[in-house]
């Protein structure tokens, strides 16, 4: 569990919901409510949840059981979240060789 803490921390979805509202990055919300995807009970504001680097949100609980069925990657897009992120891979430098003539 000490993995899944630290690649997506328990915080409280009205913490989430406040953070989210003041961003430059308008959220996208086409309903009232934000439902958990993993149980379909809809988020309350003292719930707590994990949000992904994807930027999907569970139940802190219901992503904790999923995580321990030893699923890695989002319920929602299959992104993985335990791997670092990739960093962008330097070109290869293939020297060049000398001919023999």
């Amino acid at each position: 569990m000490g993995k899944l803490n630290e690649r997506a921390p328990i915080q409280s979805y009205r913490s989430w919901k406040s953070k989210s509202e003041s961003s430059s990055a308008p959220v996208k919300q086409e309903t009232t409510y934000v439902v958990c995807a993993i149980c379909l009970e809809t988020l309350r504001d003292d719930d707590p949840i994990r949000l992904l680097p994807c930027d999907h949100i569970f139940h802190s609980a219901c992503l904790a059981k999923w995580f321990l069925k030893k699923h890695e990657t989002c319920p929602l897009c299959k992104a993985s979240f335990m791997r670092s992120p990739e960093k962008p891979k330097s070109p290869v430098q293939i020297p060049e060789r000398a001919h023999n003539r």
